[in-house]
């Protein structure tokens, strides 16, 4: 492995302008870009290194049904 992480790593959402044609994109009225595509990041805080990344695509199915159950 070339590269090892150490114990400082944070959760973090970054929205990615983008204004084509996506199922998933988000529309965030306050941000300057107000379209996009919304991105979940663990990033290590010591060294501002990316570890992983995962494109947000919308709630999950249980996610809606949980809501929908209120």
């Amino acid at each position: 492995m070339a590269y090892t992480q150490n114990e400082h790593i944070t959760n973090d959402e970054q929205s990615m302008v983008f204004r084509g044609k996506c199922p998933f994109h988000m529309i965030i009225q306050p941000k300057p870009g107000k379209y996009g595509i919304k991105l979940w990041l663990a990033a290590e805080a010591k060294n501002f290194y990316a570890c992983n990344k995962q494109v947000y695509n919308g709630k999950s199915d249980g996610e809606k049904k949980k809501k929908q159950g209120l």
